[in-house]
């Protein structure tokens, strides 16, 4: 009893032990560190000096979101409108990409994050996704999401057709909200590995057996919010034969507590922190 007592203790108190536990009973695949939208806490989000910034960085993959313009054209940005990343407004699917070329998409960064400021940044453009795989290519991979289309745009065989035109299709990941969105890619190409993104409202301890075997028909892993799970979470996922990558983790104390989980990567704003948390693990780990 002494002996448990004492490892128990140890275990509690020591990231070095648990993170070497770990790795006795399930050892760990690579960590992923994904920029999410970019190294977006130094650069503005879903542009070309974030996606840069965040390959610099040695960043695994970065995270870009994808709409469609008034002329069908994908283009890389988070939300419906440009209200909130640009000098304009109104929504992106009732404009033209030369009209949405017009916007500048740094400036307000600059504004909202002084002390990351650069002249750079002033005038940079909503770039479309030709634009992003043309930049980076093959140097890094992707995570594309897609938003909730209504089916009659065919955003997924665009964005399949797209992703092949460059060769990348053995770099990008997909994820969405969207569960028929998904599966619509899936029966395009059943080749490019999928993620459902989730939300919970509060820390869940468990997701149904049900919920993650019908995930399973489609998707290689579930994203979901890390305020919303927990360690018991992150164990069930991967014994169900699920990947499990969160978002969005800025905080390095919270970076470590989900790769002591054993999460199969993070999304981040910061991919060099999350990169100093997987490097400090691993040197607690060697005895």
């Amino acid at each position: 009893m002494m002996v448990i007592f004492l490892f128990s203790t140890l275990y509690a108190y020591s990231p070095a032990i648990r993170v070497k536990v770990k790795e006795i009973i399930e050892p760990a695949d690579k960590v992923y560190t994904i920029a999410h939208r970019g190294a977006s806490g130094y650069a503005p989000e879903n542009t070309l000096p974030a996606f840069q910034l965040a390959a610099q960085m040695k960043a695994d993959s970065i995270e870009l979101d994808v709409h469609l313009t008034k002329d069908l054209i994908p283009v890389v940005i988070h939300d419906e409108t440009v209200n909130r990343t640009t000098d304009g407004k109104g929504y992106v699917k009732n404009m033209t990409l030369e009209q949405l070329r017009q916007l500048d998409a740094g400036s307000w960064f600059n504004q909202d994050y002084p002390m990351f400021a650069r002249d750079l940044y002033i005038g940079v453009t909503i770039p479309t996704l030709d634009e992003v795989f043309d930049k980076l290519g093959s140097d890094i991979n992707y995570v594309i999401e897609i938003k909730d289309p209504p089916p009659k745009y065919n955003i997924e065989e665009i964005l399949n057709e797209t992703i092949k035109n460059h060769h990348l299709e053995k770099l990008v990941a997909i994820h969405s909200f969207s569960a028929a969105s998904l599966k619509r890619f899936h029966a395009i190409n059943p080749d490019i590995p999928l993620y459902q993104l989730v939300w919970n409202d509060y820390a869940a301890s468990r997701v149904t057996q049900s919920y993650l075997d019908t995930v399973k028909t489609y998707a290689v892993g579930i994203s979901p919010n890390f305020q919303g799970i927990s360690a018991a979470y992150v164990a069930q996922v991967k014994r169900a034969g699920l990947k499990i990558i969160p978002y969005t983790v800025n905080y390095q104390l919270n970076m470590d507590k989900a790769y002591s989980w054993g999460v199969d990567g993070v999304h981040t704003n910061y991919p060099d922190r999350f990169l100093e948390v997987i490097a400090a693990n691993r040197a607690n780990a060697k005895w």
